[in-house]
């Protein structure tokens, strides 16, 4: 038999190896955090291998993001114990559809302070935390479950998710990244001191104070920000909340629903394309050029400006639901695509529907 083996075969044998390979780099820098039984594990896609475990979900899923660039935390529910820190730059932690997170109320919780009137009394408990690191790309597709505990002398309740920039400095203290929802959640998503941020959707039917809340930020893109109320005719508070000290700040959409103010805009500068109001709002803007800052370190500068270029406002709107399209996981990976579409039933059972898309991939550029 002639063992010989043709040159042009050998050729493309050769070269076509390191292809394959370098197809499945990501998965090398993707890990899985399941539940199993009392304990949450850690696996390469496609591998049976347990990385690491532990009874704390906390703990595997910070050791996932301090050992690949992509934590994917599956369907399942996860207790932990205290706040997730994100533990470095460039990374990306994606909570799946039927993950739900919830803060265990028997344990020492890490805080932060929230200046309000009462000074001291508000602790904050991110349910997911970056502070200071650059290029994180945060995506929620699961649920983040409000927990909270009030007295006469101090009161302490988680937040979903905080990008946390403050520094010595005063000034943005981190820069990049990209925050997306399309879960679950019944306060507001925070961006503090932190320029550069993608957040092409949040979207949300659950009425939080604010879908999202800026303070002291700089060079940030929105794309659709919505608030949509919990039941048909039912009302909302704010979609946006610009609290105070942020600038450069630019908006494709934002929609509400019988709003008390769709944008509330305070010492900040924004660029908004179009406002939409689902049913007619109390208030489309609300404007302040001064504030009452939570939590950000910048200098107050005194000044506001709010640039409108479209406003439709759906008076004969009767109901509203969101339609999420995410990826079934881990299946979708590396590259998949999130689309959000709001729809509106006017009366006469006509629709109106507001699409965002967005593609995601965690393959390394």
């Amino acid at each position: 038999m002639n063992r010989t083996i043709p040159l042009a075969l050998l050729l493309s044998v050769t070269i076509a190896s390191p292809i394959v390979a370098a197809a499945d780099d990501w998965k090398k820098e993707t890990l899985l955090i399941s539940p199993a039984g009392a304990e949450t594990v850690v696996q390469h896609p496609g591998s049976d291998a347990v990385l690491f475990r532990n009874s704390d979900p906390q703990l595997a899923i910070e050791w996932g993001m301090k050992n690949a660039l992509n934590t994917i935390l599956l369907e399942g529910e996860y207790l932990v114990s205290d706040r997730i820190d994100v533990p470095r730059a460039g990374v990306t932690l994606i909570v799946d559809k039927g993950a739900v997170l919830k803060l265990d109320p028997d344990t020492k919780h890490t805080t932060i302070d929230f200046k309000s009137r009462n000074a001291g009394y508000w602790q904050m408990a991110p349910m997911i935390y970056n502070r200071g690191h650059d290029d994180v790309r945060l995506l929620i597709f699961g649920k983040l479950e409000k927990w909270k505990r009030e007295s006469k002398t101090s009161g302490e309740q988680t937040l979903p998710l905080m990008f946390d920039g403050r520094n010595e400095k005063g000034d943005c203290g981190l820069s990049g990244g990209m925050l997306l929802v399309t879960g679950k959640a019944t306060d507001s998503f925070w961006l503090v001191d932190s320029a550069k941020v993608e957040v092409p959707i949040v979207a949300l039917d659950t009425n939080p104070g604010a879908s999202l809340v800026l303070e002291g930020c700089e060079d940030c893109h929105l794309g659709m920000i919505t608030s949509l109320a919990t039941e048909p005719g039912g009302k909302t508070a704010e979609t946006i909340d610009l609290n105070s000290r942020s600038i450069d700040i630019t908006i494709e959409r934002l929609i509400g629903e019988r709003s008390w103010e769709i944008i509330d805009c305070n010492e900040s500068h924004v660029v908004v394309d179009e406002v939409v109001s689902v049913g007619r709002a109390e208030k489309m803007f609300g404007r302040g050029p001064v504030s009452g800052p939570r939590f950000t370190d910048r200098r107050s500068f005194g000044t506001r400006s709010l640039d409108v270029t479209k406003t439709t406002v759906l008076a004969d709107a009767v109901s509203s639901r969101l339609i999420h399209e995410v990826p079934k996981l881990p299946d979708a990976l590396p590259k998949f695509t999130v689309k959000t579409t709001v729809e509106v039933t006017l009366k006469g059972g006509r629709k109106k529907l507001i699409e965002k898309a967005v593609e995601i991939d965690l393959r390394a550029k």
